[in-house]
């Protein structure tokens, strides 16, 4: 079967998002985020999404991409489960790479939870992993950290909380963590403190609104880098004790390494809807 690319018509946007729906491990497969992604994009500029189709007319697969000062970006490209394996992801990049050209940009980027492989396959280079990781707390043991206190943080805390963490840009990150909590997850916005001594630190966590069973870590801070584990572990022990089945952080975080969350029994994150992101890159020779 033959294909061909060409760029995007307004009645092209229905197999968008029925290709992202049937196509995607991610949840770029929704309807309305890829739907919504691709309208936005047309209305500042179309010039980077491309169509691909077979010999019949057929839509076999898309990509989103955009210019941007000195580089191209793919926000998404996809192929149909049905047109796999036959060469039309990468004739979708070519295109994207040729426009590129055309405007004398020498540099594709994107960045890719799941398809690592296929750009490298065409000359990609991985330049940064943003790493998210998971604990399962489901099947194993979640203690209450020994010798600790957890409670809710109440509004009524923040004066003191300002005192404690003394810096005012931090206790700006740490009031907007708080009040976005306040607005939704309450209970998730937590103080831990020592049993028989003082405040060891906060932890503010949320519910993903697509999978409520992950809890994911918007905040954390401790006066003592050491005791960031202790405080993630309360966190921990919360989402536990709320029937959560994952809770689910962003590296970095100070005090706390990849290889001290691994012998804890964390693991790298690969849900459809929390995962540690690829950015790839590719320089392109411009031709004169």
């Amino acid at each position: 079967m033959k294909y061909k690319v060409r760029q995007i018509k307004l009645s092209d946007v229905f197999s968008i998002v029925r290709i992202a729906n049937q196509s995607f491990l991610e949840t770029a497969r929704l309807g309305w985020l890829i739907g919504r992604g691709v309208v936005q994009q047309l209305m500042r500029n179309r010039e980077c999404i491309f169509i691909a189709e077979t010999n019949r007319g057929d839509p076999a697969g898309f990509v989103v991409g955009a210019l941007k000062d000195d580089k191209a970006i793919i926000r998404w490209i996809s192929v149909h489960p049905s047109h796999w394996r036959r060469g039309v992801g990468g004739m979708l990049l070519r295109a994207v790479e040729e426009k590129a050209r055309e405007k004398g940009i020498c540099v594709v980027e994107t960045g890719t939870p799941f398809a690592r492989s296929f750009y490298e396959k065409y000359g990609y280079k991985c330049v940064d992993v943003r790493r998210s990781m998971l604990l399962e707390l489901v099947g194993r043991s979640i203690p209450m950290p020994e010798g600790l206190r957890i409670r809710v943080l109440m509004l009524e805390d923040l004066p003191m909380l300002l005192d404690f963490i003394r810096d005012e840009n931090e206790w700006l990150r740490f009031a907007a963590a708080y009040f976005e909590a306040y607005k939704s997850d309450p209970e998730k916005a937590i103080l831990v403190t020592r049993e028989d001594s003082g405040i060891l630190g906060v932890a503010i966590g949320r519910s993903e609104k697509i999978c409520s069973e992950l809890v994911t870590l918007s905040y954390i801070f401790a006066k003592e880098k050491e005791d960031t584990i202790r405080i993630l572990n309360s966190l921990a022990y919360l989402a536990s004790s709320h029937g959560h089945r994952w809770l689910g952080i962003s590296l970095p975080i100070a005090g706390i390494t990849e290889e001290q969350l691994k012998r804890a029994g964390w693991q790298d994150a690969k849900l459809p809807f929390f995962w540690t992101m690829y950015i790839m890159k590719k320089k392109l020779k411009v031709y004169k």
